[in-house]
């Protein structure tokens, strides 16, 4: 379980930013709490600017919060390095490897953790044959669609048994009738693979199909939605 307690993160404007006032601070995180079962998928919606990615950020350990606590499974991580956290975060852009092939993209982050190389990709391959992408294990990445190079991250994420999935705008880039299969397909595998997971979007739509609560972040603050 996901455990975040009185998040604080401010942004400051450059002294050459345009502003009416520019020397102003803006909440990103203002005692911001939030709970993620495992098994469960949370939406976050907001604004552009609103802190959406800030947030994913801090709860990754890529930026740190000025207060507050993230915890995971009763572990304090707030100043934990990003490769202690073992969380997966996915971008838009999915951040595949291009020089690899489909299975080492997949069996990267296992071979990361210590796991000798044969045995990563047998389990990569493994893998992939839950998401009907056997066959390409030993294509060149770029050569698979948009939406096979997304279940192809997932996978990688998967593989990595992570204790927190993050997703930032995972499926903007793709076209309307292959964001509404990934949404089913990532559901169903976070929920199987019983992951706590934090989304974030600007479409209400995307958040409404995959999350089982939802909330608006607003001047820092998250506000309940469902």
């Amino acid at each position: 379980m996901l455990e975040v307690t009185g998040l604080c993160k401010r942004y400051w404007p450059a002294p050459d930013e345009p502003a009416s006032q520019p020397s102003a601070p803006r909440w990103l995180a203002h005692q911001l709490s939030l709970q993620v079962a495992a098994g469960e998928t949370v939406a976050v919606l907001g604004a552009s600017g609103s802190g959406k990615s800030t947030l994913l950020a801090m709860l990754a350990g890529l930026e740190a919060p000025e207060a507050g606590t993230v915890c995971v499974d009763g572990d304090d991580v707030t100043h934990w390095p990003p490769e202690r956290r073992r969380f997966a975060l996915m971008f838009q852009d999915f951040a595949l490897f291009p020089h690899l092939t489909v299975q080492d993209n997949v069996a990267f982050a296992r071979i990361e953790q210590g796991c000798r190389k044969a045995q990563a990709r047998q389990e990569a391959v493994a893998m992939l044959a839950r998401f009907g992408l056997a066959d390409r294990a030993l294509s060149p990445v770029t050569q698979l669609s948009g939406g096979e190079q997304q279940r192809v991250a997932l996978a990688r994420a998967l593989l990595s048994a992570p204790r927190l999935l993050l997703l930032d705008e995972p499926f903007s880039a793709l076209d309307a009738d292959l964001r509404q299969q990934l949404r089913l397909d990532f559901s169903a595998h976070i929920r199987s693979a019983g992951m706590a997971c934090v989304l974030v979007t600007h479409d209400e739509a995307e958040a409404r199909a995959m999350g089982q609560r939802g909330y608006r972040l607003v001047g820092g603050q998250l506000q309940a939605l469902w």
